[in-house]
């Protein structure tokens, strides 16, 4: 296999920390020290559909988050007064502005918005100075702007907030205006006045540090506001009107505008960097909302339609993850096979066991993170059986042991002894475990003729039967709680994978190496399976992925842990091992719609 360094020409960089995550970072491969981990940074920025407003318009206001987003007023055949409220996935009816118009500004928050200028109906129709306050249910009169204007936009507070630009003649249009004003949650006065001059522009910030950017008649134009005056800065890329954005003054987005476009720009304080992702829907005219990482758009007119009810949210994150990799760790005290796990990467738990010189073991170590040190022995000596729980309240349960070929007896362990348990209703070996001391699960095993299908569950006292596998198995890798299962693979049928609800297990989608399991950890969504050819595979509630190859191939080994920190250890590989080896997988909790791996 060829290596990166001939490759690419040059070696992967060996780092005490990560280096600093921005664009210059993009696609670049380190190991960090620290962790032990390989790390690569690629960017995925996207957007991605929302669920719809509940009424077609566009020239609409918008702010708040991604999550937590207010939309009012605009326009749709006729003037809306309405106003809406979104949660992340669905937009709610919210309390009506007073006065209904389209070509509002707006600041604030979902909870304490403000909604300011616009274009009324009449009589007669035209600009309004008019602003209104808004507290998470209804709408109530604020101070009037000293100027009305309509295409105006705002940032900011309710409390403190900035609006700027738009148009302040009749309805036939005309010049554009460079007005500035700021609220201090009463009354509107006097900013700095913007540099050129527009309306139907987009702005982000807060009242003492915001942008402007775009707008008619100057499209391209940008300027950044200090609290008492603006100065010009860097163009955008597409000049454009009607566009909407979110973010602060020094890292922002803004999106669609000019004859329904689709192009996304993000901001980082100096320059604009045109986005790979572009909106699903072309519009102009739309409100937005939320920062660079997790902006909103909804609304606005795709030509040559009147108006829309589409919502799309952006998302561009910056994180480091890591690359899925073994590294070595502390050696047992005990060469084994065949024995029990259960635990975390830093404090595991490994007992009982075959070993060169006893056979059958009732060894038990503790794992720190780095070493593994002797503790008390199990109460009755024995191999092949199945465990679960946590280092300082582990299961052992089951196995084969000296004259006794099917184990019904179930150990607790307490973090320094064992001590005896209810008894398990079918003796077995080679069982899988999963869940914790006071709710785990007994999971296929062998009665000396055939594989089981038979599933107990341990109350902490006493074992009752649940339900039973769909496919008969032993050497099943298990994960997940007593509730929300997972068993993995297996023999005679090393492919399978099912879920356990409580009750019932489901088939799932099968791994995608046909080999028996060496052992796994995680949840029923998020699991590891570590396999007796050395290849590794990640399990995401859906599919399986391969991942990193272990050091040392090895069969009947044992593990613990999570997807993204697990362990395995012991094993066979022309005899018993005592090797130690750490998994850095996927972390699940960091969304992949941000950056990945390469």
């Amino acid at each position: 296999m060829a290596e990166y360094e001939s490759i690419h020409g040059t070696r992967v960089r060996y780092l005490s920390s990560d280096p600093t995550l921005d664009s210059s970072t993009e696609g670049q491969v380190w190991y960090n020290s620290t962790s032990g981990a390989n790390k690569a940074l690629v960017q995925i920025k996207a957007w991605s559909s929302g669920g719809s407003l509940g009424t077609s318009r566009y020239d609409i206001g918008g702010t708040g988050t991604q999550t937590a987003a207010l939309g009012a007023g605009g326009y749709g055949g006729s003037f809306r007064n309405s106003t809406e409220e979104y949660n992340g996935f669905s937009w709610t009816a919210g309390g009506n502005l007073g006065t209904a118009r389209y070509g509002l500004g707006m600041a604030g928050t979902q909870t304490a918005g403000l909604g300011f200028g616009g274009f009324v109906p009449g009589p007669p129709p035209g600009p309004t100075n008019s602003t209104e306050e808004y507290n998470g249910s209804s709408w109530t009169a604020g101070g009037a702007l000293n100027t009305g204007r309509r295409n105006i936009r705002g940032c900011g507070l309710q409390t403190a907030g900035l609006a700027f630009g738009g148009s302040a003649p009749g309805p036939s249009g005309g010049s554009s205006g460079g007005l500035t004003e700021e609220y201090d949650g009463s009354s509107w006065t006097a900013g700095g006045a913007l540099n050129t001059g527009r309306e139907w522009l987009s702005g982000f910030g807060i009242q003492t540090a915001a942008i402007a950017a775009g707008g008619s008649p100057t499209p391209n134009a940008c300027e950044s506001y200090n609290g008492s005056s603006w100065t010009a800065v860097n163009d955008l890329n597409t000049g454009r009107y009607g566009l909407a954005a979110g973010g602060i003054q020094t890292v922002g987005v803004v999106f669609a505008g000019t004859g329904g476009s689709s192009a996304t720009e993000e901001w980082d304080g100096i320059n604009w960097v045109t986005s790979s992702a572009t909106l699903g829907t072309g519009r102009v005219q739309l409100g937005g909302a939320g920062t660079q990482s997790a902006a909103l758009g909804f609304g606005g007119r795709p030509p040559p339609s009147s108006g829309t009810t589409a919502t799309e949210e952006y998302n561009s994150n910056i994180n480091a993850f890591t690359t899925p990799s073994w590294a070595s760790g502390g050696n047992l005290n005990t060469a084994r096979l065949r024995g029990g796990g259960a635990g975390t990467q830093t404090a595991g738990l490994m007992f009982g066991g075959t070993s060169p010189s006893t056979n059958e073991t009732g060894d038990t170590e503790e794992y720190n993170g780095s070493s593994w040190s002797e503790q008390n022995n199990l109460g009755e000596v024995r191999a092949r059986l199945g465990g679960a729980g946590t280092q300082t309240a582990g299961l052992a349960f089951g196995g084969s042991s000296p004259g006794v070929s099917l184990e019904v007896d179930t150990e607790e362990y307490n973090g320094t002894s064992w001590s005896e348990g209810g008894d398990m209703s079918t003796g077995r070996y080679d069982v899988g475990g999963a869940g914790t001391q006071t709710a785990a699960l007994a999971i296929g095993g062998f009665n000396n003729t055939a594989s089981l299908t038979t599933t107990e569950e341990y109350g902490g006292t006493s074992w009752t039967s649940g339900g039973a596998l769909n496919t008969a198995r032993r050497l099943i890798a298990g994960a997940g709680i007593q509730t929300a299962a997972l068993a993995m693979g297996g023999t005679p049928t090393s492919t399978a994978n099912e879920g356990y609800n409580g009750t019932a297990w489901t088939n799932l989608t099968s791994k995608n190496t046909g080999a028996p399991s060496g052992a796994g950890g995680g949840t029923q969504t998020s699991a590891v399976c570590f396999i007796q050819n050395g290849n590794t595979e990640e399990w995401n509630g859906t599919g399986w992925t391969n991942n990193a190859t272990m050091a040392t191939a090895r069969s009947y080994l044992s593990g613990c842990g999570t997807q993204p920190a697990g362990l395995g250890f012991g094993g066979y590989a022309s005899g018993a091992k005592n090797n130690t080896e750490e998994y850095t997988g996927t972390d699940p909790t960091v969304t992949a719609s941000t950056l990945t791996t390469s």
